[in-house]
């Protein structure tokens, strides 16, 4: 067990952030078993500086040198560290916000469109889109989906993001100069083909070993939090709506966008590693979001402890106290226009959100193990985030799912999944907790791209196809 876990003086500290964010009693939670802890040593060589310290700099996870006989911690761990990169501080803002990353937008085809981020950037133009409905739309376009309302009264605004080297692949694959059947790079060989390219256009991808990644980021209008202090946020032009009644809300035509800021409550975290062209999906949530089922977990004094439902507290999705009964019922969905929509019989309103399955496992003594690996990395990290008033410590990682053998999934209840596999997001899978399962209940595939939503050939390329050369046939 981390000593770090069992000095007195960190356990104020970390208690009122970890107990919420893992709902489990603080007596209980400082007594996991160490199944996936990271060291103040490891964990110090995450950061740009070396160590440890408030808005640091943390480096990106290589994908390239990933353990050829990982364990599930190995997975956590990338996610994890991928998580603290691209929500990093940068000039002014995050580095997913940054010129290493797109913005991901439709254009009236369907074809991904890359926006850049920087000086020249058109600016965050963020969608609503609520729980992942089964017949999912590329790029998260919220086309007839539920969408969700918190407890103060705002929309969830969701983002599409992918880093550069994942749209220089998809630019090169388009243009012809890759083969569409190429899986996403996890070789060495394979991304140096993607930096090539890119550097023939002029372009120097400093963050090639963090291979193709994309982020579905979920957020809330930072004017209705409790303490915004505690929250990532971001500048974003959203969809202004005008409250027509409350069965409707329609985008004003006057002016149908505004700028707000925003607070970040969820994100997916997506991207191959040596040996996985699957893809590694992880997702990670705001710890004021909502409450979890009743699950189990390992502690140092008993195997498969039982953590009830407890929904005490204050949370973006669930009201202090509230039940299971009633809740994550559907109230409206987004309409093919962008209007908001009420359910038949229903008003535009919040409704109570838990997460079905904690740690995406099912609320069994069968996941006691992946449940105790999950809290005893989140709780090692958020402790040292916390001795460093990070930001970043008020978000937790809820899990990952991968294929055990890198094989592509069939489904989500394919045989080789491993890791979380009923994987949810209770901002962006609200009401799509239990089906289809998991990550893969909806990206399953028999391609490696075939598993991103963002992915095509036909996506617009960020530099036009090359012209043949003269006298070519």
């Amino acid at each position: 067990m981390s000593a770090l876990r069992l000095l007195p003086a960190l356990c104020a500290l970390v208690f009122a952030a970890a107990a919420a964010q893992a709902q489990v009693p603080a007596a209980e939670l400082q007594y996991v078993q160490s199944s996936c802890s990271i060291t103040p040593r490891e964990f110090n060589r995450w950061f740009e500086s070396g160590s440890v310290s408030k808005g640091g700099e943390v480096t990106f996870a290589d994908g390239l040198d990933f353990n050829a006989d990982p364990s599930a911690c190995d997975f956590y761990q990338w996610a994890h560290q991928m998580f603290l990169w691209v929500t990093s501080p940068t000039a002014g803002g995050i580095v997913l916000d940054s010129p290493v990353f797109f913005d991901v937008n439709f254009d009236s085809s369907g074809n991904a469109e890359y926006i850049a981020n920087g000086a020249d950037a058109k600016g965050n133009q963020f969608d609503l889109r609520g729980s992942k409905p089964v017949g999912f739309q590329p790029g998260g376009q919220a086309g007839g989906s539920d969408t969700v309302l918190s407890l103060n009264g705002s929309l969830i605004y969701f983002g599409v993001h992918a880093n550069d080297v994942y749209a220089w692949f998809n630019t090169a694959v388009s243009n012809g100069v890759i083969a569409a059947t190429a899986p996403f790079p996890t070789t060495q060989a394979e991304l140096s083909a993607v930096l090539a390219y890119a550097s023939q256009n002029g372009t120097n991808l400093t963050d090639g070993n963090a291979l193709t990644l994309e982020l579905k980021s979920a957020w809330v209008d930072a004017a209705t939090v409790a303490d915004l202090s505690n929250y990532i946020t971001i500048s974003a032009a959203v969809p202004n709506y005008v409250k027509t009644s409350t069965t409707q809300w329609t985008i004003d035509p006057k002016t149908p966008s505004v700028v707000k800021t925003l607070a970040m409550v969820g994100l997916h975290v997506v991207g191959p590693v040596a040996g996985h062209p699957e893809m590694v999906w992880a997702t990670f949530e705001h710890q004021r979001n909502a409450p979890n089922n009743t699950f189990y977990f390992n502690s140092i004094f008993s195997q498969g402890a039982e953590i009830p439902y407890n929904s005490s507290g204050t949370w973006n999705f669930m009201t202090d106290g509230g039940p299971q009964a009633g809740a994550l019922e559907p109230q409206m969905t987004v309409a093919s226009d962008g209007s908001i929509q009420a359910v038949a019989g229903k008003t535009i309103a919040q409704n109570n959100v838990y997460r079905v399955n904690p740690w995406g496992s099912p609320p069994t003594p069968a996941s006691a193990d992946n449940n105790s690996e999950l809290i005893s990395l989140n709780l090692d990290i958020g402790i040292m985030l916390a001795l460093a008033q990070d930001v970043r410590a008020n978000y937790f990682q809820l899990g990952a799912v991968w294929s055990k053998d890198g094989s592509i999934p069939a489904s989500g209840t394919d045989p080789d999944l491993a890791g979380s596999v009923l994987l949810a997001n209770s901002t962006m899978e609200t009401y799509h907790q239990v089906a289809p399962p998991g990550c893969f209940g909806c990206h399953a595939s028999t391609t490696s791209t075939g598993t991103s939503h963002l992915f095509s050939a036909s996506n617009n390329p960020l530099v036009p196809k090359a012209a043949p050369a003269a006298g070519a046939r």
